[in-house]
């Protein structure tokens, strides 16, 4: 009797599992086959390799220069992972997942670019597993806005999944474009950088609010056809992303080849970390009357105890233009340094009279009311 049911119960679990093999059959021969070279390798998930030239010229690891990013500091560009997601949704939040992931990494020379697309949403979990084996330790991650949208985004459905993301450092290369050219470009969007900074058009490029409808429409009728655009844009990116970074890193080595209109932000930039290449880009702005590169490499003179070479910015600023930040500069320099109490109430005095600000003319009031006092005092 209890050999009977044993036996029973094994033929059960054969004839189930047989069951679940033929729906499975039956998935997998229900979902539309991608062109070559997507090749399907999972139930639900493709996978296709695009190999390129490598844009890297330099070796991002010269130990006579630090690095344009602190991460690369003891690695090199072989550690980088470009990385771009494209989701079902533009805002985030727990009901937004990424339906084509694709990642990119330098290998002898060559730019290599694996893109995962999910066919329905019973796949995520090997979609996510097939994204979580190429995000080893020794990797960083490089994006575009990734930290504020990708890698949530990432984290969300992994932990939905009851899974774990590794911990990797990332490399997100809007804040660079922000800091380098947000005050030459109409905006730091990455089709904005793509023609302006990398000389790279687009044709025929899906827009990216049109391709969460264009997933949930191929969802609708199984036609993989639309999704050819989507995927093209996909890859774009992420080949973008390494030409930007590679871009950047070029400049960063060879301050001699940026662009007279950059040179101010790169100027500043090394500035920050510690080269004083950044000091001969910031004076090349301002002999061209870069308002902006005299602000910043007085201040650098200021803090470095050469009180004479920033007054001499200041006074040519003010010369040029009679504005706040030389104004006040001088204002204090004569002020407190030189004893001209007088000149230094004319300059304030001059300010007073262009600003509207509240609060500016506030404080530039109480700096008059003192000045008047010294003045009067002898």
């Amino acid at each position: 009797m209890a050999s009977g049911g044993s036996l029973a119960g094994r033929l059960g679990r054969i004839r189930t599992s047989r069951d679940e093999k033929k729906v499975s059959e039956s998935q997998n021969n229900s979902i539309p086959q991608l062109k070559f070279p997507w090749e399907q390798v999972k139930s639900f998930v493709s996978m296709r390799q695009e190999i390129f030239t490598s844009p890297f010229t330099i070796n991002s690891a010269r130990s006579d220069v630090s690095p344009l990013f602190p991460e690369l500091k003891n690695s090199s560009i072989e550690n980088l992972l470009f990385y771009d997601l494209e989701t079902t949704g533009l805002s985030g939040g727990a009901g937004t997942l990424a339906f084509l992931a694709g990642f990119g990494w330098i290998e002898h020379g060559k730019l290599i670019i694996n893109q995962y697309f999910l066919h329905d949403f019973p796949g995520e979990i090997d979609f996510l597993l097939l994204i979580r084996e190429l995000l080893t330790d020794n990797r960083i991650l490089v994006s575009y806005n990734g930290k504020s949208f990708d890698h949530p985004l990432l984290r969300t459905r992994f932990l939905m999944k009851g899974l774990q993301l590794p911990s990797v450092s990332e490399i997100d290369l809007l804040h660079s474009s922000r800091r380098l050219w947000k005050k030459r470009l109409p905006s730091c969007r990455l089709c904005i950088i793509e023609e302006r900074i990398l000389d790279i058009h687009r044709v025929n490029d899906v827009p990216g609010m049109e391709v969460p409808d264009i997933y949930f429409n191929f969802l609708k009728t199984n036609k993989p056809e639309p999704l050819e655009g989507v995927f093209k844009h996909h890859l774009q990116d992420i080949k973008s992303l390494a030409f930007l970074f590679a871009h950047m890193e070029k400049l960063w080595f060879r301050p001699s080849a940026i662009p007279s209109n950059d040179k101010t932000s790169f100027g500043k930039l090394m500035l920050f970390r510690k080269r004083e290449e950044g000091v001969e880009l910031l004076k090349e702005s301002f002999l061209k009357k870069d308002q902006d590169a005299g602000k910043i490499l007085s201040i650098y003179y200021k803090r470095k105890g050469a009180l004479t070479a920033a007054v001499n910015i200041w006074k040519e600023m003010w010369d040029n233009q009679h504005e706040l930040f030389q104004g006040i500069e001088l204002a204090k320099y004569y002020e407190h340094k030189t004893k001209e109490i007088e000149t230094a109430l004319n300059i304030v005095k001059l300010l007073r009279q262009k600003e509207s600000t509240g609060r500016i003319i506030e404080a530039l009031d109480h700096r008059m009311k003192r000045l008047e006092r010294k003045c009067d005092s002898g």
